[in-house]
């Protein structure tokens, strides 16, 4: 039997729907397609269901298209538009002077509008609400205003910002004509000397000063404040504490401890540029170690750290000043926007993570599984390395389960990925509390059995011979065996494939096996994105759905 273009089959006989998405239609503007298992092996069953999803497509790309936009692109419309009311406004005053009035009036108004919720907003600026206000401004920014539900929403939040803003820097310039501006040179020589006096630092006549209605602080101190805070909350890893730790500690070394309040964007490409010259493993290098950090940045001849590093520290920078600015130290965040952009190229260099291939995957399921392999001896390296493989956790997920995280739920056996329970537990972020089905082929390959044993001996721990490190947590000698002699003898090592491997292999493979996006987030434990599974979806999956998606990760062992 001929099968129509848009039925495939599996191996295993099992048939699913592929259908293209027009690039149009793609919110990234790519030419996609989407995959759907028929759940079926009858070849005249497929056709009839495929047949009706065929119509079904054919239908919804025959509609009028909804217009989807990327959100940079809206805020740029946004921050266009109300610039050029901004300038408007301020070329008036040049004219005609200073708001006053009913003018004046309605600015301040304004202001207490704005501070309304976005909706409650857009019915008081305009007669037919939000509806209302957006038709307009498609209409004047020249654009279709059939736009998703999505882009509608993230529209009027922007307009409602963008309003506040105009707004406020409307009254600000008006404000500022209260006075014609003679003490300002006076002033500025005054406050030269509290700010030297305040930070021990000597501050040029000429150059700018950021420090206008904020805390002025030396930047020990604030960097004192800010761990503080990171430390009562309890909310990072010791590892990206320590992580944080080194990138600020760049930074003071780069700025020369300049007080974060009179930083400016100039700091901040500096900076950036810096780092883009940084020497790999500078302390470790016999040509770096002890050089000076001004002299090894000119240094020719060495290799330069990766831009996703570049990125990972830039982000620690940018942490911290969005923490500076919430809490009155500086007035923005210098860092926004900052990051290097990476390219395709990069992302797949040697420094990338990839999947294991199926023949990979055998080859160490078989060494794993077998009792009789000189390459695995003990529970502690067989099991951390099959349950990762089988379920994509993360090792120091897997390193610290207890006992009490091997639970059953609706007779499904799975595990309870949490922080409770020993005080040196801890997960990547909120997301990362889950519930993961245990695979059959875990199972099948004796992991209750060795549960039941740990539990019979008494343990708390599954893995109770893992020593703990405030750095890496439970798991680093479990992750050296793994990357440092296991793979090595099998010669998989020096790929640029690690431990942390097998959990892009579980995504890779769920989402070759069409599994949908928001069911491998949730057994990843990744957080789920719009509106609808974003905002409204908290009760995450039950466990036979996640059991079925997790069984589409398969390999011939």
């Amino acid at each position: 039997m001929r099968l129509p273009s848009y039925l495939c089959r599996s191996r295993h006989g099992i048939f699913y729907f592929r259908y293209p998405i027009p690039e149009d239609s793609h919110p990234s503007r790519k030419r996609t397609h989407v995959k759907v298992s028929l759940r079926t092996r009858d070849p005249e069953e497929a056709q009839r269901i495929a047949r009706l999803l065929g119509l079904a497509g054919q239908s919804v790309f025959a509609h009028s298209k909804v217009r989807t936009m990327r959100y940079d692109e809206i805020r740029l419309h946004v921050r266009e538009h109300f610039s050029s009311l901004l300038e408007t406004f301020q070329k008036r005053t040049a004219s005609d002077g200073p708001a006053s009035g009913i003018d004046l009036t309605a600015l301040i108004n304004g202001q207490g509008l704005a501070e309304d919720t976005a909706d409650n907003w857009a019915v008081s600026v305009h007669l037919e609400g939000a509806h209302g206000l957006l038709r307009d401004f498609c209409d004047a920014r020249g654009f279709t205003e059939d736009l998703s539900e999505r882009d509608r929403e993230l529209l009027l939040l922007e307009l409602h910002k963008g309003y506040r803003e105009y707004i406020e820097e409307a009254l600000r310039h008006t404000a500022a004509l209260d006075t014609v501006g003679i003490s300002n040179a006076s002033a500025h020589r005054s406050r030269q000397d509290d700010l030297r006096e305040i930070t021990g630092q000597t501050i040029p006549a000429s150059a700018p000063d950021t420090s206008q209605g904020v805390d002025v602080l030396p930047l020990p101190k604030v960097l004192e404040r800010y761990f503080s805070e990171q430390r009562d909350t309890q909310e990072l890893a010791q590892k990206t504490l320590t992580e944080k730790r080194d990138a600020l500690a760049l930074m003071a070394e780069l700025t020369g401890d300049k007080c974060p309040a009179l930083m400016t964007k100039t700091d901040a490409r500096e900076i950036k540029s810096a780092l883009l010259r940084l020497p790999k493993n500078r302390n470790k290098n016999p040509k770096t170690r002890n050089v000076p950090l001004s002299a090894m940045l000119e240094m020719p001849g060495l290799d330069r750290i990766a831009g996703r590093t570049v990125n990972v520290y830039l982000g620690h920078m940018q942490h911290f000043f969005g923490w500076a600015a919430n809490n009155g130290y500086v007035n923005e965040n210098l860092f926004l926007g900052m990051r290097v952009k990476r390219t395709s190229q990069a992302d797949t260099g040697s420094t990338g993570r990839t999947a294991f291939s199926s023949d990979e995957l055998k080859s160490m399921f078989m060494h794993l599984t077998d009792a009789n392999s000189a390459l695995v001896r003990k529970d502690v390296h067989k099991w951390p390395a099959l349950i990762s493989m089988f379920t994509g956790m993360r090792l120091n997920e897997v390193a610290q389960l207890e006992l009490d995280d091997i639970i059953q739920k609706d007779d499904i056996w799975c595990i309870n990925v949490t922080p409770d329970g020993d005080n040196n537990k801890r997960l990547k972020n909120a997301s990362s509390r889950r519930l993961v089905p245990i695979h059959d082929k875990l199972i099948e390959s004796g992991f209750l059995a060795f549960y039941e044993q740990q539990k019979e001996i008494g343990h708390g721990r599954l893995f109770p011979s893992l020593g703990y490190s405030a750095q890496n947590g439970y798991g680093r000698n479990a992750g050296r065996w793994f990357n440092e002699r296991f793979l090595k003898e099998l010669g998989l090592g020096g790929q640029g494939l690690v431990f942390h491997c097998l959990r892009h292999t579980m995504v890779t493979r769920l989402a070759q096996a069409g599994v949908e996006e928001p069911k491998i987030k949730a057994l990843l434990g990744h957080s789920q994105t719009g509106v609808t599974f974003g905002t409204y979806f908290k009760e995450s999956y039950l466990p036979s759905q996640l059991k079925d998606a997790i069984e589409a990760f398969e390999f011939e062992a």
